[in-house]
This record gives structure tokens, sequence and C-alpha cells, in this order.
């Protein structure tokens, strides 16, 4: 994949999140992706893929998206870093948990690889605990 194709490609990835596209999303990753995340573990292959979506987006919603950087390795081996900023409400059961109605802040990136043009890699990388402390279910005490 050229700059130009995983650019546009990213743009479409984050308005699939944006819109929660659960289906468009996962047409995103290759049938034997795999997904590294603090929340959902390792995700294995689209089915996988296509429910950790169905759960994420059932726990969250009204998604802000800001895209902070975007660096790109082009190439056979096309690799992408996408940083970004999301604002996203707690609507729903997070790990038995009901929705809160909280918004919530959190910066993350992903370090995605591609193959065919889709990712076949995905890791995550985001401040896990600063979401549970924005729930409530955390407290974090002064230092």
């Amino acid at each position: 994949m050229t700059n130009d194709e995983i650019r546009a490609f990213i743009e479409r990835y984050v308005e699939a999140w944006k819109r929660e596209d659960v289906r468009s999303l996962a047409e995103c990753y290759a049938e034997n992706a795999r997904i590294d995340s603090p929340m959902f573990h390792t995700v294995l292959g689209q089915p996988g893929i296509e429910k950790s979506f169905r759960d994420l987006f059932g726990a969250f919603s009204d998604w802000e998206f800001r895209i902070d950087d975007v660096i790109i390795d082009s190439g056979d081996n096309a690799k992408a870093v996408l940083a970004y900023t999301t604002r996203t409400t707690h609507r729903g059961d997070l790990f038995g948990m009901p929705g809160t109605g909280r918004r919530l802040d959190n910066s993350a990136v992903h370090i995605l690889q591609f193959e065919n043009g889709r990712i076949v890699s995905d890791r995550r990388l985001y401040d896990f605990t600063g979401v549970l402390i924005q729930l409530g279910v955390l407290k974090a005490k002064a230092v």
C-alpha cells in the first residue's frame, strides 16, 4: 500500500468508528487478523473482531475522534501508527457495570500492519486504568 492509500484507509476506518459501523470496521480486517488490546486482550479473526466492536459500541457511544498523528511506513510490509484522542459516553454494560452516562476522554495509539489492503495486526495502546478512574470503578489518591 502507498502512503496515500494508507491515509485514505485510516480516514475511512475512523469515519466508520464514528458511525459505530461494526460491519464496515470488521471488513477493514483480514480474516486471520489479530487485535491486542488492554480492554479486549487478544482477539483473533474477523468474527471475533466484529464481536469486540459490538461489545465496545454496546458500552460506549457518541464517539468524537481527533486524529493527532499518523506515521506511515508503506511498501510490502506496510505499517501505520495512528495516534488519536476520543471522547465518548458510557451508555451500556462494561464488565458487568451498567452505563453511567459519564463522558470519557482517552488518548490512544494503534499500531497497524497491513496485507492486501486490510489490517492483519492491530496493537492498541491506551490508558485503561484512566478509563476505569473516569468511570468511578477505581479511585485515585493525590500524591
